[in-house]
């Protein structure tokens, strides 16, 4: 069942308020208006009579019958003046008719009798006010009666009742039309505020309000506005806080994976050369075949295990590198120094393979960093380059300042890497050649230290393919 809306509401509320308003006046009018009219009637009467009575009695008699003419005509009333023993002296038109005035005896053109003076004065449409009256200079005092006819209300009245079906029609026309403006009128800026709120219930954020009166309606406007860029602030920052979550969870989750294949790869790594020692000095115990040439077996044997020890010592440089608590201790070091330090450790293993070394240092050159991991990283890479570089090749190491930038590059020449290898490259464990045989390469450990590292000083590096060879570039911050 569809709700009705809150226009339907305000247009039925203030139709019935506008119809039972009009009646309850309407009515109030025929019930109230008769004895309102008398009251106001008797009362502004009483007062015209106290002024003049007051007027009366500054004034001299010969001047009363023109007042009291005025004040009939004026005040649309009957005035009677009686004496002493109620015969009545003046009547509108008449003359003054006084026993006590021997000086003038004023003849009058008709008399009332005290019977038709009763009757007008108890009747029921009249207004009766009687007050004393003294005329200047005249010792007797006189009896005023004013009588004031009424309006025939109580006509008026029932005319107003019998017009009622037809002022219900022009009530409730009017009542109406004026609901129907009133109604859209107040809810305009409320179905605008409702359209808002369910756009925001419904997370969208795009609509504003515009309403900006000075009354509850424009507070409630900037309250929503408000509302409205708090609650689109707080989902945007729900959202970031939501996808970092999902990256911390998704990297907690490769870490994890790899950390099981470190181990796993780790638990290879021992266990191949751990088995090869175990049956070689087993064999030379026992004087199986071959292995009673202990002296050959043993010179292996050491071999194995200095293997083994080189890669226990790269397992605890990953582990710490790894390491939240680590941090590197970083100074002013001479990379100049550092590089060719490293590459005279290099000459011996070079000179083996008759590989042609050409070095390019220029001299004092300063960067930020750890001296040990820095030697370790430069160490490793030269490793790899000598290692994998064929005999009599040439190998290229130079250290430039570049636009105050630092540039350590090495070039072996005479190789090259497929391109499909490069996003591995740096991966722990990973070789090129998948036999991972140790007189073909290494542990698979030494370029992912160096990535370690150098992230860790946050400096750029790259490894590629060039013409001569591969070349690996790290770009430093000038330290100096």
């Amino acid at each position: 069942m569809k709700k009705k809306g809150i226009t339907l509401k305000i247009f039925y509320i203030t139709s019935a308020l506008l119809v039972i308003s009009a009646l309850i006046i309407y009515l109030s009018l025929y019930f109230l208006l008769p004895n309102y009219y008398y009251s106001y009637k008797k009362t502004n009467l009483t007062k015209a009579v106290a002024l003049l009575v007051e007027k009366m009695s500054d004034s001299p008699i010969e001047d009363a019958e023109m007042i009291l003419n005025e004040f009939v005509e004026r005040h649309n009333v009957h005035l009677v003046i009686q004496n002493q023993t109620g015969s009545v002296i003046y009547f509108p038109t008449d003359r003054f008719i006084s026993e006590d005035m021997n000086r003038r005896r004023l003849p009058f053109q008709a008399r009332l009798n005290r019977r038709s003076l009763e009757e007008n004065r108890h009747g029921p449409d009249v207004i009766t006010i009687s007050m004393p009256i003294k005329f200047q200079e005249e010792p007797h005092r006189y009896m005023l009666t004013v009588l004031a006819p009424l309006q025939p209300i109580d006509e008026a009245a029932k005319v107003i009742i019998r017009f009622l079906p037809y002022m219900l029609i022009v009530i409730g026309l009017i009542s109406m039309i004026g609901a129907y403006f009133y109604s859209h009128l107040l809810t305009k800026p409320l179905l605008k505020l409702n359209k808002i709120a369910k756009k925001m219930a419904n997370l969208d954020f795009s609509l504003e309000s515009t309403i900006n009166t000075n009354d509850e309606l424009g507070e409630l406007s900037k309250s929503l506005n408000r509302l409205s860029i708090n609650l689109q602030n707080s989902m945007n920052e729900l959202k970031q806080a939501n996808d970092q979550l999902k990256d911390d969870i998704q990297k907690e989750r490769d870490q994890e994976q790899k950390r099981r294949e470190f181990i796993a790869t780790i638990s290879h790594e021992l266990k191949t050369p751990l088995t090869a020692v175990s049956g070689q000095l087993e064999g030379m115990i026992y004087g199986i075949g071959s292995y009673k040439d202990r002296d050959k077996y043993l010179k292996q044997s050491y071999a194995i295990l200095y293997e083994m020890e080189n890669l226990v010592h790269e397992i605890l440089d990953v582990s710490q590198l790894e390491s939240s608590y680590f941090t590197p201790n970083m100074q002013t070091i001479n990379l100049s120094h550092l590089v060719g330090k490293t590459v005279e450790s290099y000459r011996f293993f070079s000179e083996q393979k008759q590989l042609n070394v050409k070095t390019l240092i220029e001299p004092q050159l300063f960067v930020k960093g750890d001296e040990k991991l820095l030697s370790k990283a430069i160490s490793n890479i030269l490793s790899n380059a000598v290692k994998y570089s064929p005999s009599g090749q040439e190998i290229k190491i130079s250290v430039k300042n570049k636009q105050k930038k630092i540039v350590l590059s090495i070039v072996n020449s005479g190789v090259s890497i497929d391109e499909t290898h490069f996003a591995k490259i740096f991966e722990p464990f990973y070789r090129i050649e998948k036999s991972r045989n140790r007189k073909t390469g290494g542990s698979g450990l030494g370029l992912y230290i160096v990535k370690k590292i150098l992230e860790m000083h946050k400096v750029d590096y790259s490894f590629v393919n060039v013409q001569e060879g591969v070349m690996f570039t790290i770009v430093f911050n000038n330290g100096a």
